[in-house]
């Protein structure tokens, strides 16, 4: 496995742990809303990441392949949807209490989560296959 997949691997680990303690603690506590904000600085360290290390050897080598082209939009359509749920959860956390607000941070998790999964089995291999 490549530095960099373990790298990514270790991050996702870092964002999941960080808003499943959150969870834990309690989302509506101080040391929770602490933990929420460290899993958006990791979340946001690891897309300007992705961004700069992983997507663009994966788009230059979809440009020689159909199935990786189209494994990349479904995974840009994906992006977006988990973008858009993301920030509008780190914008109003804050205004959110209680069972609502747990609410919205347990499909935060399974949201990430999922991506996650699907990175790790069909991204990751991709990128591997690139650099054996």
């Amino acid at each position: 496995m490549s530095k960099l997949v373990e790298e990514f691997k270790k991050e996702h680990s870092l964002i999941v742990d960080a808003l499943s303690k959150s969870r834990k603690i309690g989302v509506d506590s101080r040391e929770g809303q602490a933990e929420i904000l460290t899993a958006k600085d990791f979340i946001l360290a690891h897309l300007k990441k992705e961004d700069e290390k992983l997507y663009p050897i994966l788009r230059k080598a979809a440009e020689s392949s159909q199935r990786l082209k189209e494994l990349l939009s479904e995974f840009d359509k994906d992006l977006s949807e988990t973008t858009s749920f993301t920030l509008k959860f780190f914008n109003d956390y804050t205004a959110i209490k209680g069972s609502k607000l747990a609410m919205k941070l347990e499909t935060l998790i399974t949201i990430f989560e999922r991506r996650i999964l699907r990175e790790e089995t069909f991204l990751f291999a991709e990128f591997e296959k690139l650099h054996k």
